[in-house]
């Protein structure tokens, strides 16, 4: 018999024990001195109902067999026996569920050891067949599972994605993404877009289900995403899933918790979920993400297929699942999947066992549990019905009323690139929350911090600082809703110093003082009051935007008495909720203009300072990681610069006003003459201006006849 181009055949192989990169192994790759491997247990019972639907018969070969190419279907001497059982019942015969080149999953797998010191399972020891007939898969389990050579069968239901129909629908576009907003209604995924990486920048989310619609207009990433194992035309829940990830910040639709990241797809139309789980894990680097976006028939109802899902379980559940999560764990790669609408306690000991006690076994990906939004007659942070829950349930998202892409109950028009909706819902709704929060926590740590951080670390950052599942409810723990802000905000320390400037300027001038602000991470107002103390009077007339703010949406006058010297203002650099942050760094960030008018004294200096203006005007920087006074601050100065004016109507300069002064003021005024000299510390144009009105005339004519010759007042004198 001829087997099919690229099947892969077992074949026992003895291998010398040996080292690679200083590391002994035995002949299967496991190193004695790393963590073991927990043996799995085969199910003293199967029991498999008969509206379980379509599925898989999965087999898992004893860890120690090596797989390798070979001409003939699974002809080793290891896996004679197994043959013969799917022989017997007429199935079609056994396939690899990783479809890679063993000796590349080899590899992958042995430096993933090295990296966390931990033996892991062999990937290329899975294989299925599938079968139409459920009521005769747990005959055929019950016999494999009877054979040495086998580690584990079981039966394997086809997963679906994990929606729950909802019909509501509330208002369009961004408005509607309360899971945007601040604690506790959303994650304030508006926080962490001010910090370097808090879009996702630099971190890539692999979706794992069926199809997406890569080209919809709010989806510009999906130009630049990494298709695996084709697309499905049946799109609208992968493309519902990516708008709450992805969607473009664009002014328009929706907008993406992690808009910033890079994406992935990998389907599971033609390829098993550990298959795509294991493709996601290969174009991904330590620190992106997988999404699973998929939940299967559990065995509450004996894995039966049913319309209301009750009983569907998360995808670890299965052990081929299960070893694929460990294997992206231990490549860096960290693992969201949706906990699933079954209903089902995962502490339920008497279906589960210990497989969802993280202390038994720990796949270490980050399960999704489905909570009750905000809103009229919502239980915020309540478990919805339909959603599992347990202790290994670890962060929820909402599970209803989600606005997203895709579907077209919000918005419709020409066709599925332009579809919005506004009722997504299900553990499929929840788990891209969570994932995007998950990926703007990555993006900061590698783009502020340098670091990657792990699945470990991430889930319990976002678990410790999230916003909690109400106290009565937690009975059926589904975890606390992600907090940005919170969980980044225990990442640095904000150091913030405000100083104001030094200036000079002339009696009769305007001029500007600058106030200078160094800031460690973004802000969004700055609340100024100024208060002017000293020797001589002077105006405040406004503040401007500096070279640093000149993006604010504002500058508000919120305290005026300016007849003391005190005036408040604030600079706003968000008031639309669009608007952009000040970004850590230093420099001018306002202008304060003030006049020194006709009662300032030349040579007067006057201090520029700060207080509590009215019950709510002080110095103070706010940002969505801080709110209050800097660091530091320095008040500023301002100097009226000397004035000598004595000079006025001297304008042949001789050190005396008469008839000569007048005669040559006469020859400037109305023949043409030069001007008269000036004094460079009199504010007034020259000394033929000796009524000080800027212009030269007939009335400074006058003005000097009566003054030299009539007892009439002496030149004006503006100093």
């Amino acid at each position: 018999m001829r087997c099919k181009p690229g099947t892969l055949a077992f074949v026992a192989v003895i291998v010398l024990a040996g080292t690679v990169n200083g590391v002994a192994r035995d002949a299967s790759g496991f190193v004695p001195g790393y963590q073991p491997l927990r043996p799995m247990v085969k199910p003293a019972q199967v029991n498999i109902s008969p509206a379980a639907g379509p599925g898989h018969i999965v087999v898992k070969f004893r860890e120690g067999i090596t797989v390798s190419s070979g001409t003939s279907r699974l002809a080793g001497i290891g896996a004679s026996a197994a043959v013969n059982v799917i022989a017997r019942h007429r199935l079609p015969g056994l396939e690899p569920m990783i479809v890679d080149d063993p000796a590349a999953i080899q590899n992958r797998r042995l430096a993933a050891q090295d990296r966390i010191r931990a033996n892991l399972p062999d990937l290329s020891l899975y294989f299925s067949t599938p079968i139409s007939d459920p009521s005769a898969a747990a005959e055929i389990v019950r016999q494999l599972n009877a054979l040495d050579e086998v580690e584990i069968a079981y039966f394997a239901p086809r997963p679906e994605v994990a929606s729950f129909q909802d019909a509501m629908t509330t208002p369009n576009c961004e408005s509607g993404q309360l899971y945007l907003n601040p604690p506790t209604d959303g994650v304030h995924a508006r926080a962490a877009w001010t910090l370097p990486g808090g879009t996702g920048t630099g971190i890539r989310i692999t979706d794992i289900e069926y199809g997406w619609q890569l080209t919809h207009e709010d989806l510009s990433k999906g130009a630049s995403a990494i298709v695996i194992n084709g697309n499905s035309t049946d799109n609208d829940h992968g493309t519902a899933v990516l708008g709450e990830m992805v969607a473009d910040r664009n002014g328009y639709g929706m907008t993406g918790i992690a808009h910033g990241a890079d994406i992935g797809v990998s389907s599971v139309m033609t390829q098993s979920v550990a298959g795509a789980i294991y493709s996601a894990t290969a174009i991904s680097q330590p620190g992106d993400l997988i999404l699973i976006e998929l939940h299967s028939p559990g065995p509450h109802f004996n894995y039966a297929v049913r319309d209301d899902q009750r009983g569907y379980v998360a995808m670890e559940y299965f052990p081929v699942e299960f070893d694929a999560i460990v294997n992206a764990y231990a490549q860096g790669v960290i693992v969201c999947e949706a906990a699933g609408n079954g209903a089902e306690n995962f502490d339920d000991t008497l279906l589960y066992g210990q497989l969802f006690q993280r202390s038994y076994r720990n796949s270490h990906a980050i399960i999704c549990g489905a909570g009750f939004p905000p809103g009229p007659g919502n239980p915020d942070r309540y478990k919805l019905g339909f959603s599992n829950y347990g202790s290994r349930v670890d962060l929820q998202g909402y599970g209803i009323q989600v606005y997203t892409t895709g579907y077209g109950d919000l918005h419709r028009a020409g066709g599925k690139n332009f579809l919005y909706n506004s009722g997504f819902s299900g553990t499929s709704s929840a788990s891209p929350i969570v994932t995007g929060s998950v990926a703007c926590v990555a993006g900061v740590f590698k783009n502020m911090l340098g670091q990657v951080i792990d699945a470990d670390s991430a889930r319990a950052l976002l678990v410790a600082t999230g916003s909690p599942q109400p106290l009565p409810n937690q009975i059926y723990n589904i975890g606390p809703r992600p907090n940005l802000q919170a969980a980044l905000g225990t990442l640095f320390t904000a150091v913030d110093s405000i100083w104001y400037g030094q200036i000079s300027l002339d009696k009769w001038s305007h001029a500007a003082l600058p106030v200078y602000l160094s800031n460690s991470h973004p802000l969004q107002d700055i609340y100024l009051p100024f208060v002017l103390t000293g020797s001589t009077p002077m105006t405040i007339d406004s503040l401007t935007r500096g070279p640093r703010t000149a993006a604010f949406e504002d500058v508000q006058l919120i305290f005026d008495n300016k007849f003391f010297g005190e005036m408040g203002y604030v600079l706003r650099g968000n008031v639309s909720g669009n608007g952009p942050s000040l970004s850590g760094g230093s420099g001018i960030v306002a202008y304060l203009w003030v006049t020194a008018g006709f009662n300032s004294i030349p040579g007067g200096t006057v201090a520029v300072d700060t207080a509590w203006l009215g019950s709510s005007t002080r110095l103070r920087l706010v940002s969505y990681f801080r709110d209050g006074y800097p660091n530091s601050f320095s008040s500023g100065t301002i100097t009226v610069n000397p004035c000598d004016c004595s000079h006025q109507g001297d304008i042949n300069n001789d050190g005396i006003t008469d008839v000569f002064d007048i005669m040559a003021l006469i020859d400037i005024a109305f023949a043409g003459a030069p001007p008269a000299p000036t004094d460079p510390t009199c504010p007034v144009a020259t000394r033929a201006d000796l009524n000080c009105d800027t212009t030269i005339d007939v009335f400074d004519v006058i003005y000097a006849i009566t003054s030299t010759f009539s007892g009439g007042p002496a030149p004006c004198n503006p100093c």
